[in-house]
C-alpha cells in the first residue's frame, strides 16, 4: 500500500470512528478543500469544522469506501456517506430538529497527499439528493 493511500484510509477510519480531531490531523495546516456547498476554503481548522458539521446532524456518519484509485500523489475514493439524521441541522432561521431519516449518499473524493498529509481535498456529491433524503426538499 502506498503512503498516500495509507494516509487517506487512516483519515476515513478516524472519521468513521467519530474522532474528528484525529481525522483533521491528516490534513496539512494550509490544506485546500473544495465542497459543493462551501466552495473553496483553506486550513486544517476549517476542515475540522467541516467534519464536525457532518457528524453533528448525523452522529453515526461513516464513509463506506467502495473503490480507491491512485494516480501519482492523488488518491480517488468512490463511496457512500451513510448514517441517520439524529442531530439538529443548521438552518437559515436556526436549528432544525432531527428528521430521523437515513442518509445514503454517493460521493467521490480526490485527495492530494504530500509529506504524509492531505494538502488538497475535493469532494463531490449530490446536494439536492442530500436535501431530499433529509426531508428538506420534495
Amino acid at each position: 500500500m502506498s503512503e498516500q493511500r495509507a494516509v487517506v484510509q487512516s483519515f476515513y477510519e478516524a472519521f468513521d470512528a467519530g474522532n474528528v480531531d484525529v481525522a483533521a490531523s491528516h490534513f496539512a495546516e494550509h490544506a485546500k478543500m473544495r465542497d459543493p456547498e462551501l466552495g473553496s476554503v483553506e486550513g486544517r481548522g476549517v476542515v475540522r469544522d467541516y467534519l464536525a458539521g457532518l457528524k453533528g446532524p448525523v452522529p453515526d456518519a461513516r464513509a463506506v469506501v467502495e473503490r480507491i484509485l491512485e494516480a501519482g500523489d492523488t488518491v480517488v475514493v468512490e463511496g457512500r456517506f451513510q448514517g441517520t439524521n439524529t442531530g439538529p441541522l443548521p438552518g437559515e432561521d436556526g436549528e432544525l430538529p432531527p428528521s430521523g431519516r437515513p442518509v445514503d449518499l454517493p460521493f467521490a473524493d480526490f485527495s492530494r497527499v504530500a509529506d504524509g498529509l492531505i494538502v488538497e481535498y475535493h469532494t463531490y456529491y449530490d446536494q439536492v439528493g442530500l436535501m431530499r433524503q433529509l426531508g428538506l426538499m420534495d
